[in-house]
């Protein structure tokens, strides 16, 4: 690949949104691993009111 040469400015606006990409994937991957933990906690209470018979 050919060299770039960026201007500082540039180079510091690339820097900042690829901080900002990384932050959004890390609050990306603790969404789902909540939502995870949710539908598993979630999945275990429907399974122990399975079968019974609120009548």
């Amino acid at each position: 690949m050919e060299n770039l040469r960026l201007s500082r400015t540039t180079y510091q606006l690339i820097e900042r949104a690829v901080k900002a990409l990384e932050r959004i994937g890390q609050e990306l991957e603790r969404y789902n691993d909540r939502h995870e933990r949710d539908d598993v906690v979630t999945a275990g209470i429907d399974a122990d009111g399975a079968g019974r018979d609120e009548s």
